[in-house]
Parts: C-alpha cells; sequence; structure tokens
C-alpha cells in the first residue's frame, strides 16, 4: 500500500528584504503511512507550519515534490488541488479565526458539502448532526453561532468540519496550544480516537514535545529548514541522537519534581539564526553544545543509526 503522504526534498522559498530568499524549508523528505501519524516538532519559525501548509496545497513549494494519496501537489492546476484537498484537509491553531462568526455552527460544518453538492436538505442535517455528535456535541449546536461556544468546544468544530469530506489525512497545526490546559487533553484524546475510527493518516504539528508524545506514531525534529532527526516515538524519547533532540526533550518539565531535579539540562545559547541567511556546515552548530570543526564546515548527511534517522557528524 502506498504512502498517504510522500514528500520528496521540499523546498519553499519566500522573498526576502536585500533580495535574500527567506528558506523557510530548505530541503525536507518525509512520508506517512496510511493510518499513521507523524509528529512535526520544533521551534518557532524552524518552518513545520510552512511544511503543512504546502501538504495542503495552501503554499507552493519553491521546488521538490509533495505528494498525497499519489498525486502530485507541486505546480497542480486548480481542478487537482480541489481533488485533492477532499482528501486531505487542515485543522488550525486558532478556532476562533478558523470560523466565520456570521455563519452557524451547522452551516460551516455542512459547506464543504454543499460546496462539493454532497448533500442538501433532510440529507444534509442529519450529516452535519452526525458530525456534532461524533465530536461530542449536541445536534441542537448546529443553530448557534462560534462566539456562543468555548475555545474547546470551537475546535471540536472545527474538527468535525474537517471530517465532513471524510479525508484520507488530517493536518494538524498546533491544534491544541490556543486552548486552555485543561481542555487539551480532551481534545487530544478526541484527535486520537478519530484518527483510529476513521483509519486516517495524521501529520501533527506542534512545538510541545510533551503533546506529540501523546498522539503520534514517529516523530520528525526540525530545525531552520531542514529536519534533524526522524524515528519512531518510543525511540526518539527513550534515545534521543541528535543534540537538538536533547535539548528540546530536556526542556519538557516533567511532574514528579524528583524526576526534574534528575534530567540532564542542556543549555542552548544565543537565538536561531536568520532563515534567509543560514549558518554553512550544520545549521545547529551555531547554539550546539558540542559541535567541533567540521560542524562549521561540512553539511552532515543524513543518515540511518539504528531505528532512526538523524542529520549528525558526532552521532
Amino acid at each position: 500500500m502506498s504512502d498517504t503522504l510522500q514528500i520528496t526534498d521540499l523546498k519553499v522559498h519566500f522573498p526576502g528584504r536585500g533580495g535574500e530568499p527567506i528558506r523557510a524549508v530548505d530541503g525536507v523528505s518525509l512520508s506517512i503511512a496510511p493510518h499513521e501519524t507523524l509528529g512535526l516538532v520544533g521551534e518557532s519559525g524552524c518552518g513545520k507550519s510552512t511544511v503543512s501548509n504546502a501538504t495542503v496545497g495552501l503554499v507552493s513549494p519553491t521546488s521538490g515534490s509533495v505528494r498525497v494519496l499519489g498525486t502530485e501537489l507541486a505546480g497542480a492546476n486548480a481542478r487537482t488541488l480541489r481533488a485533492v484537498r477532499a482528501r486531505a484537509q487542515m485543522v488550525f491553531q486558532d478556532p476562533v479565526m478558523s470560523l466565520n462568526p456570521r455563519m452557524t455552527v451547522g452551516a460551516a460544518i455542512g459547506e464543504p458539502l454543499l460546496v462539493r453538492n454532497l448533500g442538501r436538505g433532510i440529507a444534509l442535517r442529519t450529516r452535519v448532526a452526525e458530525l456534532l455528535e461524533e465530536v461530542g456535541l449536541r445536534p441542537e449546536h448546529a443553530s448557534r453561532y462560534p462566539h456562543q461556544f468555548s475555545g474547546g468546544q470551537r475546535q471540536r468544530i472545527v474538527i468535525a468540519r474537517a471530517l465532513a469530506l471524510r479525508p484520507a489525512l488530517l493536518v494538524c497545526d498546533e491544534p491544541v496550544s490556543a486552548l486552555d490546559v485543561s481542555v487539551r487533553a480532551q481534545i487530544l484524546n478526541l484527535l486520537v480516537e478519530l484518527q483510529s475510527r476513521h483509519g486516517m493518516s495524521m501529520l501533527f504539528v506542534s512545538h510541545d514535545l510533551a503533546v506529540v508524545r501523546h498522539v503520534c506514531d514517529r516523530v520528525a525534529v526540525m530545525y531552520l529548514g531542514l529536519l534533524a532527526e526522524l524515528a519512531p516515538g518510543d525511540v526518539l524519547y527513550s534515545k534521543p541522537l541528535h543534540p537538538y533532540t536533547k535539548a528540546l526533550l530536556a526542556a519538557v518539565p516533567e511532574p514528579d519534581p524528583v524526576m526534574q531535579r534528575a534530567k540532564p539540562r542542556v543549555l542552548l545559547t544565543g537565538e536561531i539564526p536568520s532563515p534567509a541567511n543560514p549558518p554553512s556546515g550544520c545549521r545547529f552548530h551555531t547554539r550546539c553544545p558540542i559541535a567541533i570543526d567540521i560542524c562549521r564546515h561540512e553539511v552532515p548527511a543524513w543518515r540511518h543509526v539504528g531505528n532512526s534517522q538523524v542529520a549528525c557528524h558526532l552521532v
């Protein structure tokens, strides 16, 4: 069975000041198998949201390939993109910005079905009611407006809308970061349950490694437009290889104060360099606590180490 998503050497550059392009994504390759959830993590500005946007055709690749269910999105026409977007849906970070305040919840959820002539009248209302119940809301909520719901309920509405066309791939870009801590676990559990029930593949983008651990089969770590490490979730969390991955995991707080004190500390200095002018060699060398001379001059090869893949000279 072919992969649901196949990204090969994806580059997405944006015009920058002074003529230098902003290399938001600069050569990323990854895949997602059917029914698999892949986590994409990294600090703000590393390019992970640009990868997710390219996955559903919201930004055009500068070069490289993005294939969803075997269909190439790079250079695709409007008709092809329209067909792919029926099978690849997105859940954005902010549910307030994702919903039209002048549309009822029922109209918002039913709009994809109306646009594609997949339901009208009683059939449409029945399907909307089913979707609301599937995400833990009530059918009578269809007549209400977004401002009448809490943040967690609005995100449930957004998820219901994304499920309306029965997608094969669900792209979640920081889906719980705008929510209160008390409701994050509820939304994460809902996504896990829906992914299992419908057999979807999922690309889960987040800066929170604790969240990703809860929902993902494999985890890809991104830094300054490139992947630093890719591994099964249990392997990455128990035996991280890249110094950047180790630093991210060291920053995840432990609820047990004894375990928190026992955790190794990894201190990173400086700020993330500009994607308009990335460092030579390994892009992480300017902040890496163990960098040596080769790291400053030679780009590390992407290679297999056990069940992991990593780009580091010192692994």
